[in-house]
């Protein structure tokens, strides 16, 4: 029932959004006729293309297992990883295969949504839950199968223990086997570091608790403070990246 009529349903739901945004991008707001980027040919409205969102598929999967009576968990069990798959391939199917009044080639293009710092009880994308994931090399197998469904973007945030500062060559190691594994992008937090990435931007451990005592008029500061408050993104186990774990590559 989930992925012949509550998905579909919502993804239909989601294409009517889209097609309403754009149309008021492009009929009423008359962005691309009066804006300067497209006057001096630095934008093209052809080649515009809506981002097609989607985020808390863990929290998607693990409810569904629940249903089922599954004693599944996304990210501990291959069971409910597969069903992570099957969710984002007939996402990236539906968005293929349907068009969009206004886009580029008439299409809007899958983006694994990062969140923003409001959100309660809810996973970014298709990461794993924070405080809850294994280690680094297992972390990466899970969540790379996704990423060749999500062209408009996908990621994934690691924090590793500092020891790893101290041998560089195994985050290489880590890197090449991600993408050899299908990762197009991750990012790796250093435990112990000030300067973290929260999602598109970055913030210092430091600036937070001052933020809380003080106040801050950087907004990077207030975002990152709600966003460590609400989605628990410094509950990101540090890992350790172990001898025993790495694959190697040559190149």
């Amino acid at each position: 029932d989930f992925f012949s009529r509550t998905l579909p349903h919502y993804c239909r739901q989601q294409i009517a959004i889209i097609n309403s945004r754009c149309e008021f991008l492009y009929e009423k707001s008359h962005f691309f006729e009066n804006s300067f980027l497209v006057q001096e040919g630095l934008i093209d409205p052809e080649r515009f293309a809506p981002m097609f969102g989607m985020y808390g598929l863990a929290e998607a999967v693990n409810l569904l297992c629940e249903n089922a009576g599954l004693n599944a968990r996304y990210g501990k069990n291959e069971t409910a990883n597969e069903l992570g798959y099957r969710i984002s391939a007939q996402l990236a199917d539906f968005v293929e295969n349907t068009p969009v009044k206004y886009g580029w080639k008439q299409r809007a293009l899958l983006h694994a949504q990062s969140g923003i710092s409001s959100d309660i009880g809810t996973t970014p994308g298709a990461r794993l839950p924070y405080g809850d994931e294994p280690d680094p090399i297992t972390h990466l197998q899970t969540v790379a199968p996704h990423h060749a469904f999500y062209h408009a973007g996908i990621s994934d945030i690691l924090t590793l223990d500092e020891t790893i500062k101290r041998n560089p060559q195994a985050l290489v190691q880590l890197c090449l086997g991600a993408f050899k594994a299908g990762m197009r992008e991750f990012t790796a937090n250093v435990s112990g570091n000030d300067l973290v990435r929260v999602t598109g931007y970055m913030v210092r451990l430091s600036d937070l608790a001052k933020f809380r005592a003080e106040g801050s008029r950087t907004n990077t500061t207030w975002l990152g403070e709600e966003a460590a408050r609400n989605t628990r993104i410094l509950e990101r186990q540090p890992r350790v990246v172990s001898h025993e774990q790495q694959m190697r590559f040559s190149q």
